[in-house]
C-alpha cells in the first residue's frame, strides 16, 4: 500500500484520551493516536514523555486509567499482552522476549507448538518456521540455537514470531538500539515490505534520521501529552526536535583536553572469546572510544576487565600491577566501574526501588558490624539522585517504572558514588532522549577533566565524535584502525567500522 493510500485509509487502531498515572506521577495525559493500514507511524519524544506507557497499554501490559482503545472502531480492553495479540497487535520491545537456549523454530512456535497427542511434531515445527522465515526473506536456519545468532538475526526471529499470527499492527520500541548499521538497513527493508502488505507499524525511536528515512507520519509526545502529528514530508528534523524538547538544548562541542601522565591501564595480547591478541592503553584524563561490528570483541574486553570473564592469553596491567580480577566485586574494589549496555538485564534489579539500585555497589561501605545503616543509605541515595537529577516519585519507586533515561541515571549514579578510577561505559546513552544524552556526555567530560580513565564502548558514531580522544576500531578481536582528533568525525568512524 502506498503512503498516499494509507493516509486515506480508516484507522485500524485508535487511541482516544488515554491517561495513566504511576505512584502519583501522570505518565500519559489524554493522548489520541491513529494507526492506519500500510503506514509506518513514528512515535517520538524524550525519555519520560510517555512513549513506553502508551506502548504498554496498546500491547496489553497495562490498563489506562481513562480513555479507550478502539480496534476497527470497536472499543476494547486488553487484560494481557495475549489479549492484544489475539486482536492483531504485537509489540517487540527493546529487550527481546526470546529464549536463547532454544532453537529458532522452537522460539517461533513457543506456546503454540504443533502436537500429536502429548508429543511435539518437531519436523512440522521446523517446516513451519522455514516457510515463515523464507516468506520474510530472513536467511536464518530454523534449527540454529537462538543464542548463537547475532542480535539482528534474533530480532528478525522475534518479528517472524509475531507475524506467525494474524498481526495487523506491529509496534517496535527502539528496534535499532543494539543493531549494526547493516542490520538496521535490513530491518528497514523488512518494515517497508510489511507496509506494502498493509500492516500498520508503530516505530518508536530517538534516532530521527531513521524516523525521516522510514516514517509516513510522525507523532511527538512531551511530558505525557501529545504535542501533535504531522506527515513526515511536511515537517523537518529540527522542528521535531523543537517539539520534543520544548526548549533549546545546549549541545557542547568536543572539549579541548589532554591526557596526563603514563597509561594507567595497559592491555597486551589479550585473547578470550572473540578477542585475538588485543593491545590497548588508557591514560588518566583520557576517553578512549571502542567500536566495531557486532562480535568484534568489545563485550569480551569489558567482561575481562570487570572480572566477569577469564582471558585465555595476554596481560592486563592496572596502575603498574598485573590485573586479573576473579569476579566483579574484586574489580570494583580495585577502582573499576562497569555500566553494561543491557541496563535492565545486567545493570538494574527492576523489581527493587531507586534506593536499593542506586546504593547496591556501596553496601559494604554503608554497613556497620554486618548491619546496613538505613539512614546513611537513604542520605547517599538522596544526594546522588539530586546530583544526577533523577526524576522519580521517591526512593521507593521501582526502577522498572522509571523512564529509560532515569534508569540510566540511577545506574551511573550507583558507580559515581564509589568514586572509581576506571569507568567502562558500554552504550551509555542507548535509547536515551536528547536532553539526558547531553547531560551524560557532560558528565563523561567531567570524569576526564577529573583525571579518570574512561573506556567508552559505543556504536553511536556521533557520540564517538563528540567524546573520544582516541577511537579504536575493532575487527575480528584485534585493533583494525585508530583515529585521533581531528580525524574522529561521524563519517570517518562509520567508514572505519565498515571498511575495517
Amino acid at each position: 500500500m502506498s503512503p498516499e493510500a494509507a493516509a486515506l485509509a480508516p484507522a485500524l487502531v485508535s487511541l482516544r484520551g488515554l491517561s495513566k498515572s504511576y505512584a502519583g506521577v501522570r505518565a500519559l495525559k489524554g493522548v489520541d493516536l491513529d494507526l492506519r493500514r500500510g503506514e509506518i507511524h513514528a512515535l517520538c519524544g524524550e525519555n519520560g514523555a510517555g512513549k513506553s506507557t502508551l506502548i504498554q497499554m496498546l500491547g496489553g501490559a497495562a490498563r489506562p486509567d481513562s480513555g479507550t482503545i478502539e480496534v476497527h472502531g470497536q472499543a476494547v480492553r486488553f487484560a494481557s499482552p495475549a489479549a492484544a495479540l489475539a486482536r492483531g497487535i504485537a509489540v517487540i520491545h527493546q529487550e527481546l522476549a526470546l529464549v536463547d537456549e532454544l532453537t529458532v523454530a522452537e522460539n517461533l512456535a513457543l506456546g503454540d507448538e504443533p502436537r500429536f497427542g502429548p508429543w511435539i511434531r518437531r519436523r512440522a515445527m521446523v517446516q513451519s518456521a522455514r516457510r515463515k522465515l523464507d516468506e520474510l526473506g530472513f536467511a536464518i536456519a530454523p534449527r540454529a540455537r537462538l543464542g548463537s545468532l547475532p542480535i539482528g538475526a534474533r530480532q528478525q526471529v522475534e518479528i517472524a514470531r509475531a507475524l506467525r499470527r494474524d498481526v495487523q499492527v506491529l509496534v517496535l520500541d527502539e528496534p535499532t538500539a543494539a543493531l549494526s548499521r547493516a542490520e538496521a538497513e535490513r530491518l528497514f527493508e523488512v518494515l517497508r515490505d510489511l507496509r506494502t502488505r498493509g500492516i500498520a507499524v508503530l516505530y518508536v525511536s530517538h534516532h530521527l534520521d531513521e524516523v525521516f528515512a522510514l516514517a509516513d507520519r510522525i507523532t511527538v509526545l512531551r511530558d505525557g501529552s501529545k504535542v501533535g502529528s504531522w506527515p513526515a514530508s511536511e515537517t523537518t528534523l529540527s522542528e521535531v526536535v523543537a517539539h520534543m524538547v520544548g526548549e533549546a538544548v545546549d549541545v557542547r562541542d568536543r572539549p579541548a583536553r589532554r591526557a596526563t601522565g603514563d597509561a594507567r591501564l595497559k592491555v597486551s595480547g589479550l585473547s578470550g572469546g572473540s578477542l585475538r591478541g588485543l593491545d590497548l592503553e588508557v591514560a588518566p584524563g583520557e576517553v578512549v572510544g571502542l567500536t566495531g561490528l557486532a562480535g568484534a570483541g568489545h563485550e569480551e574486553l569489558s567482561s575481562i576487565l570487570f572480572g566477569a570473564m577469564r582471558p585465555t592469553a595476554g596481560e592486563v596491567v592496572w596502575d603498574g600491577e598485573p590485573f586479573r580480577p576473579k569476579h566483579p566485586a574484586e574489580a570494583a574494589r580495585r577502582g573499576v566501574a562497569m555500566v553494561p549496555a543491557d541496563r535492565r538485564g545486567l545493570g538494574l534489579i527492576p523489581s527493587q526501588g531507586v534506593l536499593e539500585n542506586l546504593t547496591l555497589a556501596s553496601y559494604a561501605d554503608l554497613a556497620r558490624r554486618g548491619w546496613l545503616r538505613r539512614r546513611a543509605q537513604k542520605a547517599m541515595a538522596r544526594e546522588w539522585c539530586a546530583r544526577f537529577e533523577v526524576a522519580s516519585s521517591g526512593l521507593s519507586q521501582k526502577v522498572l517504572t522509571l523512564s529509560g533515561g532515569n534508569q540510566q541515571k540511577v545506574l551511573l549514579a550507583r558507580w559515581a558514588a564509589r568514586n572509581p578510577e576506571l569507568f567502562i561505559l558500554n552504550e551509555p546513552t542507548r535509547g536515551i532522549d536528547v536532553k539526558t544524552r547531553e547531560a551524560i556526555h557532560r558528565w563523561i567530560d567531567g570524569l576526564a577533566e577529573a583525571g579518570r580513565c574512561v573506556l567508552l564502548i559505543t556504536s553511536d558514531a556521533q557520540e564517538m565524535a563528540r567524546l573520544a580522544d582516541r577511537c579504536v576500531v575493532l575487527r575480528g578481536g584485534k585493533v583494525a584502525r585508530v583515529l585521533e582528533p581531528p580525524a574522529i568525525t561521524e563519517h570517518a568512524v562509520v567508514a572505519a567500522v565498515v571498511e575495517g
